[in-house]
């Protein structure tokens, strides 16, 4: 072979090389770019998810106040009512202990023997049970 021909197949292979190698960077360019475009969609779904969470927990915080908001009214409702009763039983019992001074204080009065009689009988009971144990 001479030399010019030796030249001429040297530079076939040299542009041959190029074009293989363009073509290879070509394609490494549209498979990163591809890999990019799969990541940015990914990036997007988990930020898209990650929003959707936040707002389904936001919820969920905002039905559990609402609740316990709820429960705190009823609890408050029924200390009132509670507290009401325990009223009205104290006026009761305190109206009740009164007529029972008024009736012990008109039977002494009217019988004072008799109520010396009881009383020295109670008081020697609660004697007794005192001083047994």
């Amino acid at each position: 072979m001479d030399e010019h021909s030796i030249q001429d197949r040297a530079s076939e292979t040299a542009a041959k090389a190029g074009q293989a190698a363009t073509g290879a960077v070509q394609q490494a360019s549209a498979s990163m770019q591809g890999m990019l475009d799969q990541g940015k969609a990914m990036a997007r779904d988990a930020q898209a998810g990650a929003a959707g969470l936040a707002r389904q927990a936001s919820e969920a915080g905002r039905q559990a106040m609402a609740q316990a908001g709820e429960v705190v009214q009823g609890v408050q409702g029924a200390a009132r009512e509670a507290g009401n009763q325990a009223t009205r039983a104290a006026a009761s019992l305190y109206e009740q202990g009164s007529q029972a001074g008024d009736v012990i204080t008109r039977y002494t009065a009217q019988q004072p023997v008799a109520a010396l009689l009881i009383a020295a009988a109670v008081g020697y009971g609660l004697a007794y049970l005192i001083h047994r144990r």
